[in-house]
């Protein structure tokens, strides 16, 4: 079985899209490149596919690597649907620089989105894409889990029963349960 070239997380803000490409890459002591989509967008003509061209340059000089882009949809919409040639270029760009990661295995990239019906579908192929993951909101047991490594650390009342916190946060994701923690933290200590 042959790595994918690229992996496509997709699902609503705070599932741990960024968390898991982290993850990946620290697991396999991969040499990690994020990039956030919006700021690649250049304001001058070539800008922005020189700056992509750099990112791919880099990764390939330190392989294994990963190249994590978040916000793929911010660089890499629907050629059909885009007005600006800058974003048409700059899909092209991506298309051809994806398409050049000769070596499998090597360089690995990785895209995050809140929409994925909004990546150009040339990107959704087998050779670009190669695999997609949903991420959603997690049930109870996930919940608990995630409440426990973030109270781990903080000294809990007797009477804090994270089982039933766990079942009243009922869509909350990773996020908002750790901004929960942090906050319980706050209002203890005082400072608000």
């Amino acid at each position: 079985i042959t790595a994918p070239k690229g992996l496509l997380l997709y699902g609503p803000p705070g599932t741990g899209k960024t968390l898991i490409a982290r993850a990946i890459a620290g697991e396999a002591k991969l040499y990690f490149i994020r990039i956030n989509g919006p700021e690649i967008i250049q304001k001058y003509y070539g800008d922005s596919e020189a700056r992509l061209r750099e990112i791919f340059e880099e990764a390939a000089r330190k392989a294994p690597s990963v190249i994590f882009i978040d916000e793929i949809d911010a660089i890499a919409p629907k050629r059909t649907e885009v007005v600006g040639d800058v974003e048409k270029r700059v899909v092209a760009q991506l298309l051809a620089l994806m398409d050049g990661v000769v070596s499998r295995g090597q360089v690995l990239v990785i895209g995050a989105t809140n929409v994925p019906e909004m990546i150009d579908p040339a990107l959704r192929r087998p050779g670009r894409f190669d695999r997609e993951i949903g991420l959603s909101a997690p049930h109870v047991e996930g919940r608990l889990a995630i409440l426990k490594i973030h109270s781990r650390r903080m000294p809990l009342a007797p009477d804090v029963d994270l089982d039933h916190i766990a079942q009243i946060t009922h869509g909350f994701v990773g996020e908002d349960v750790e901004a929960l923690c942090s906050r319980v933290t706050v209002l203890r200590l005082g400072l608000v």
